[in-house]
């Protein structure tokens, strides 16, 4: 009789539990549910990348404390047998439970009546598991809205996906410069005075790259610090770290360079998913054309792809960002493999060479420190010069310094007169060649002092000719890092 009395007992504390943990669950999903709207409704206003992780993770933990705080409030056995007498048993069940082990006669005729009771006694039924209405139909409206909230795109929203995108990329410039600091602690052989110039120049990279909001800000700190670390190799007396120089400003100006070319075929690839696709490769296709919109700060990209998410994806709109993206990897972006052609473009305005309105081509420094020789329209002469820096193997200038000393010709801040040859009575243009050239006279000034005049006059030029924006900010920083 006492094993069928506890199981019978056990039976009715099993059932409440079952009771405690389901309200309990219905209870704390919806807390989990209304924090997770909350968080989903601010994301839509602040941006927040890990919102819907955030919020599912307060559901999920939410959920598994009902469930445990349900079976914490599981009543003990003789609490069960109570509420099973509560059903108007008088107190027989839980009389019979106390007397478990007891073999009197009294005992056991206690025991023998609780058994005919329980055998009668429906536990299911008197005991239902029975799931909340109300709180179920909350449960829902607050599922829903979580589901809908969550998919909407915002501004904040897309500045929260590109914040998180900069980070990333950060992260890998910050493990980059770490490792040329700790290539300058491997070699002990250079002087401590370089190394700390360098680690001062690669502590200042560091905070410059975390300051980028944007990949076009991220893009542009990258290019000035490998300009940097390029100028900064070429004073190193030491060579093992004039290398170590030069191989950081190499992997900064490829992160720059490679991330915009991994946009662009992302972008292409997302497209061309997105044109037949699901919802979802729709939405990746825009995700992959505002991120390259914002490394090449491309508006009309950037327009395309609001507008073709705001449209719910209509046909006609995925035909214009289809368009703006061809425009952009064709004029102003960079697709795969054009690089090389806008680098010699930038190295051809940078270096002189024919001026396309014929006035005299400007002589630069080549690789041995010669000028380049000036070409016009009307006639052709040929001149030779000290070069202003030193040249590289690559026949770019190498890095400059502000304190040397440089010629400016006398009369330099004035028109410049066209070479044009007259033509002959019988109406053909003639043009002589020779050997010599003019020269001017001119005075020796600190380059300190006249740099930023070039740089204005260089700006100027850039901003009034035809070259594409992505040309136009490469020559622009080419001035820049000379300074």
């Amino acid at each position: 009789m006492d094993e069928q009395i506890r199981k019978f007992v056990y039976r009715i504390r099993g059932r409440l539990r079952e009771q405690q943990v389901v309200s309990n669950l219905v209870n704390w999903s919806v807390c989990g549910l209304l924090a997770a709207d909350v968080i989903s409704l601010a994301s839509l206003a602040v941006p927040f990348y890990y919102a819907a992780l955030a919020a599912a993770a307060i559901v999920a933990l939410l959920f598994a404390a009902g469930a445990v705080i349900g079976i914490c409030k599981t009543p003990d056995p003789m609490q069960a047998a109570l509420q099973a007498d509560a059903k108007g048993y008088k107190e027989k069940i839980s009389t019979a439970y106390f007397l478990i082990g007891r073999e009197d006669a009294f005992s056991r005729l206690q025991k023998k009546d609780a058994l005919q009771v329980m055998e009668g006694f429906a536990v299911r039924k008197e005991f239902p598991v029975r799931l909340p209405g109300k709180r179920l139909a909350l449960l829902a409206v607050l599922a829903l809205v979580f589901a809908l909230t969550i998919q909407v795109d915002t501004p904040a929203r897309n500045e929260a996906r590109t914040k998180h995108r900069v980070g990333q990329e950060v992260k890998e410039d910050i493990a980059r410069l770490e490792k040329v600091e700790k290539q300058l602690e491997e070699h002990k052989d250079i002087s401590p005075k370089e190394t700390e110039m360098l680690k001062e120049q690669l502590k200042q990279a560091g905070e410059e790259i975390k300051e980028a909001d944007t990949l076009a800000e991220l893009k542009k700190a990258e290019e000035r610090i490998a300009k940097k670390l390029e100028m900064a190799a070429g004073r190193m007396e030491n060579e093992t770290l004039s290398e170590i120089a030069e191989q950081g400003a190499k992997e900064a100006e490829d992160a720059a360079s490679g991330r915009e070319e991994e946009l662009a075929k992302a972008a292409k690839e997302a497209m061309e998913q997105a044109e037949n696709g699901s919802k979802k490769d729709k939405e990746k296709a825009c995700e992959s054309l505002e991120a390259l919109a914002d490394q090449t700060e491309n508006e009309a990209l950037e327009d395309a792809a609001a507008s073709y998410r705001d449209s719910g994806y209509a046909q006609n709109e995925y035909k214009n960002a289809q368009k703006k993206l061809e425009d952009a990897l064709n004029g102003d972006g960079v697709q795969p493999g054009d690089k090389q052609e806008y680098a010699q473009s930038g190295n051809e305005q940078q270096q002189g060479g024919q001026n396309p309105s014929g006035n005299a081509g400007e002589g630069n420094g080549g690789p041995n420190g010669q000028g380049d020789s000036g070409n016009d329209k009307g006639g052709q002469g040929q001149s030779t010069g000290s070069g202003w820096n030193k040249g590289s193997k690559e026949g770019g200038e190498g890095p400059g310094r502000t304190d040397e000393s440089i010629t400016v010709p006398e009369g330099e801040v004035g028109s410049d007169d066209n070479l044009t040859g007259k033509a002959n009575s019988s109406g053909n243009r003639e043009t002589g060649k020779t050997n010599q050239s003019s020269a001017w006279s001119g005075s020796k000034v600190n380059y300190g002092k006249v740099s930023g005049a070039y740089k204005e006059k260089a700006y100027k030029k850039v901003e009034g000719s035809n070259y594409p924006v992505k040309l136009k900010d490469r020559i622009k920083n080419y001035f820049d890092g000379l300074n």
